[in-house]
């Protein structure tokens, strides 16, 4: 391969780099994945295009800015591995991301808003580093935020900021002509369109054309294009939904006011950002950190919406609970008649047991104590033992309760308790007047029946 030629597939660049497929192109480079021979490990080179001036003209300027982009070091940003930007060609070796680019993602429909609020975070981290190092991308745009391949199964991808370098390496050189704006028009701020020099706040206006996108599916300013699309936003601001919310309506509209003193710092994105990920959506309890910030599989607001439903359960369970139940209403009554009953006759039979012993206390002699013990026993044992398959053989109460009472049965259950208890008073009346009757006669028994001699 001569100096002058484009690098092809399966050459080598330095003696290290074999170019091994072209996966990207753009204005001004081809990126190719490659194989570093010296570490064994994959790269991206990204190869300068014929016919654009790169740093041959200012080759210590370069060498100074390629170190100073080289020790930023984030994990939001693609790191520049090696830059040869004196001769032909002219690439950058920079870290190689095995994953879609966020225009590619854009492209399958809106993004969920806690993935755009994790998005935010991101970008806005990587811009800060990148900002306190006195440098401005000057080119933040969809297709420059590559979604990384998350660590562990089920995790969540994470925005890389690429080709936070190009820009500044061929600008600082001078290779535009007079008037020349580097960057991409629809990403472009207002001072830039006037051809003012970039600053940190126009990196923060592009990242907000890059969140609205990604929120809404669409550019903004969809109606115009190149040039157009650029000029547009002199005369008006972008159009942000109001089903965004307040919260991405106010940070959005400060992220791309005209004026670059109006805008938030990246610093400020971040902390806005990570507000807007952990609140609460439609009512729903805060989403989770890390988990909830990105990562395109997580459907959070789905999730979240999901949230109240299992909420309302154990609400339900307990109403239930503790509300009063119909079904005893209806439950049988005739087990308690039938108690009743057995109780009445128990009763009635106690008392004639206890009256018959009274009466015949004086009579048996202490030869034939077995006279008295079938009177103290038998009765309790037949009246007692005789209700007992009536009670055995009554259905269960409980089955009777759902499955056969109603309304007449109750009428008839309700006056055989009444009948019962009556029963059990007068039992009750008799009981005590037979006792009595027999103390009386007890006590007139050895009067009239004296002893013989």
């Amino acid at each position: 391969m001569t100096d002058a030629s484009e690098p092809l597939v399966g050459d080598v660049l330095a003696e290290r780099y074999r170019l091994v497929a072209q996966v990207g192109q753009g204005g001004m480079a081809r990126v190719f994945r490659a194989d570093d021979t010296a570490l064994g490990r994959t790269v991206a080179v990204k190869v300068l295009r014929p016919g654009v001036e790169g740093a041959v003209s200012a080759p210590e300027r370069a060498r100074s800015e390629v170190t100073l982009l080289a020790s930023l070091n984030h994990p939001s940003l693609v790191t520049l591995f090696d830059a040869h930007l004196a001769g032909s060609p002219e690439y950058l070796v920079m870290e190689f991301v095995e994953g879609p680019t966020l225009s590619g993602r854009i492209a399958e429909g809106p993004l969920p808003p806690a993935e755009v609020a994790a998005l935010a975070a991101e970008m806005g981290e990587a811009l800060h580093v990148v900002h306190g190092s006195g440098v401005v991308h000057r080119d933040v745009k969809p297709s420059n935020v590559l979604l990384a391949p998350p660590h562990l199964p089920g995790g969540r991808s994470r925005a890389k900021l690429a080709d936070f370098g190009i820009a500044l390496l061929l600008d600082s050189a001078r290779v535009t002509t007079p008037g020349t704006v580097i960057g991409t028009a629809a990403y472009l701020a207002p001072e830039q369109v006037k051809g003012g020099d970039p600053s940190p706040a126009s990196d923060v206006y592009a990242l907000g054309l890059v969140l609205l996108e990604a929120l809404t599916g669409e550019r903004a300013y969809p109606n115009t294009d190149g040039v157009g699309a650029a000029l547009a936003r002199l005369s008006a601001p972008p159009t942000i939904p109001d089903e965004l919310g307040p919260g991405w309506g106010s940070l959005l509209t400060r992220m791309t006011a005209t004026s670059p003193s109006d805008r938030p710092t990246s610093l400020e994105v971040v902390e806005a950002a990570e507000r807007l990920r952990t609140a609460p959506v439609d009512g729903a309890p805060p989403l989770p950190p890390v988990r909830a910030a990105v990562a395109a599989g997580i459907p959070v607001a789905a999730a979240a919406a999901a949230e109240p439903a299992t909420r309302r359960y154990p609400i339900a369970e307990t109403v239930a609970l503790t509300s009063p139940d119909p079904a005893p209403q209806k439950r049988s009554r005739r087990p308690l008649v039938i108690a009743l009953t057995v109780g009445a006759v128990a009763l009635i039979a106690a008392a004639s047991i206890w009256t018959a012993s009274l009466a015949g206390a004086p009579q048996p002699t202490s030869s034939d104590p077995a006279q008295t013990e079938p009177r103290s026993t038998e009765p309790v044992q037949d009246t007692v033992t005789d209700p007992t398959p009536a009670s055995s053989a009554e259905p269960s109460p409980a089955p009777s309760a759902v499955t056969t009472d109603d309304a007449p049965a109750d009428n008839a259950d309700d006056q055989a308790v009444k009948d019962a208890e009556k029963a059990a008073k007068e039992a009750e009346k008799k009981a005590a007047e037979d006792a009595k009757r027999a103390e009386r006669e007890a006590e007139k028994g050895p009067k009239d029946k004296p002893d013989k001699p």
